[in-house]
């Protein structure tokens, strides 16, 4: 129809497309914004049963769901390969030929292949519940006509994840009464068994977890223990409508197979929660109310891929509406920077209850630096502020080595409080200076990093932001609340680094009201 104007063409309805499509016998599937499933020709459907409109594309067929190029998935042990086409803004056509079409087929070879095609999609995603998705849905119809997979679970419940032919992946937990639904399964799910065993429902056991409602009566069941290095005992169960015996070696070995990437996924699942639990720990604590200020802070790591960095502030209020509060900046990033900028904090959270003068907690600091075995070292901000009679709020700073606070007055005049200092965890023998400074009502203390003064942006990317421009934006946001201004802030920082990569950047403003 090129050379045919839009206008001029005769619209049909869905019915005749998806016609054409089954008519031209090929493999074709067609997405929305949302990879929501829309249209599926009929060689598609028949060679995977689980696509099928309104389902996500993630997790059928071995897409998942973040692809932009060609995909490679697997059908019966025969590779397939899947190309992209977009249609328009919101409209996505996957095009699927064999990968193989002209090598000859026998048992042995497509059995191999489906058996390496699986290796690389079990692999493909180190998520647990995208692995087991996998594990289900990969299995079917090559393997059986339904699979399932039975796991530990807490408090003396299992686990279960099913896929059947033409259904949906599903999964839930269950007492320990389901080993007992099917012959075999304890013994396999235990670890006492090492092959793959017959199996058989047992009558009136509840096999919801393992049978679609109108699946019917399996021709046969197969149980094949779960295990490898890290992985709990746990369980494949293949029901089909037909006898494969002769499958068994390949089930064996695609039961371990998917042991493995299930124990790869389940480390890699401890190790994340370990790391977040341990970046947690790490992370400023959220801001506490003390009377008479509002607080407001900045956080933003050097390095996207984890969320702490060697900058940190803390307040710690006092019962009698005194509070001590802290910012400071640790030699380098990433993960060893956040360690020793963690362990000052907590060094700081002990000694403030021995001792609360900035200039002589500096001190105790410096000392317990310089007794630890890392030789990196800090620059720091302490302050303590009290409440006057008058309404006013004294702040009291000391510093080690660390940019100079600057207040902004609520006239818009911005004033810096010069409070000179030497490196914390360098010298035994360090110089910390005081200064005070009062804040009326609207005044704000601003407590910042280098990363904001030393940010380099500007036309060629090479100049520092300085302390001119930060004085610059903090007169700006006269007036402003805390919250607004040390946003107003950073959005000035955004502009000047214009995406290039930054340092370590920390902002604690504290306002009087």
């Amino acid at each position: 129809m090129d050379g045919i104007p839009l206008s001029r063409q005769e619209t049909v309805d869905a019915a005749v497309w998806q016609a054409l499509l089954d008519a031209a016998d090929k493999a074709v599937v067609v997405h929305d914004g949302r990879r929501l499933v829309r249209v599926v020709s009929r060689r598609a459907a028949e060679l995977f049963p689980d696509l099928r409109p309104g389902v996500e594309l993630a997790g059928v067929a071995g897409f998942t769901g973040s692809e932009q190029n060609e995909v490679e998935t697997t059908c019966q042990g025969v590779p397939w390969r899947w190309i992209p086409t977009r249609l328009d803004e919101d409209h996505v056509a996957w095009q699927g030929d064999s990968a193989e079409p002209d090598e000859p087929w026998c048992e042995k070879c497509a059995q191999a292949r489906f058996l390496v095609n699986s290796s690389r999609l079990l692999g493909s995603s180190l998520r647990r519940d995208q692995t087991l998705r996998s594990i289900v849905q990969l299995a079917v119809p090559t393997l059986a006509d339904c699979c399932a997979v039975v796991l530990p679970a807490k408090r003396g419940r299992v686990e279960w994840w099913r896929y059947s032919r033409g259904g949906d992946t599903e999964h839930g937990r269950m007492g320990q009464h389901v080993l007992r639904s099917v012959t075999s399964l304890a013994e396999a799910f235990s670890g006492s068994a090492t092959k793959p065993l017959p199996g058989r429902p047992v009558p009136g056991a509840r096999l919801d977890w393992l049978l679609e409602p109108d699946f019917g009566d399996p021709a046969s069941v197969v149980v094949v223990p779960l295990r490898h290095e890290g992985l709990d005992a746990g369980a494949l169960v293949l029901a089909s409508n037909d006898s494969r015996d002769e499958q068994l070696d390949v089930v064996r070995d695609y039961a371990g197979r998917a042991a493995a990437a299930l124990s790869s996924a389940h480390s890699f699942s401890e190790q994340a929660r370990a790391t977040e639990a341990l970046e947690s720990s790490l992370l400023p604590s959220p801001l506490p109310e003390v009377p008479g200020i509002v607080w407001s802070a900045c956080y933003r790591p050097a390095h996207s891929g984890i969320r702490v960095g060697g900058d940190f502030y803390d307040v710690y209020p006092d019962s009698d509406g005194r509070a001590l509060f802290l910012l400071g900046d640790v030699c380098g990033n990433g993960v060893e920077a956040a360690t020793l900028a963690g362990r000052i904090r907590h060094t700081v959270e002990a000694l403030r209850l021995v001792e609360t003068e900035p200039t002589k907690l500096l001190h105790l600091l410096n000392r317990a630096i310089l007794t630890s075995s890392d030789n990196r070292f800090a620059t720091l901000v302490v302050g303590v502020l009290e409440r006057l009679d008058s309404g006013a709020v004294r702040v009291r700073l000391a510093s080690g080595g660390h940019p100079s606070p600057l207040v902004l007055r609520a006239s818009g005049v911005v004033e810096e409080i010069a409070v000179p200092g030497t490196l914390v965890g360098v010298l035994p023998d360090p110089h910390f200076s005081e200064a005070i400074v009062t804040l009326s009502a609207g005044d704000v203390c601003l407590l910042y990093s280098d990363g904001v003064t030393e940010a380099r942006g500007g036309s060629d990317g090479r100049e520092q932001y300085g302390a001119h421009r930060l004085t610059e934006a903090l007169g700006d946001g006269a007036g402003m609340p805390a919250a607004d201004l040390t946003r107003h802030v950073e959005l000035r920082l955004d502009d000047w680094l214009a995406g290039r990569d930054h340092d370590d950047v920390a902002l604690l403003a504290l306002q009087a009201i």
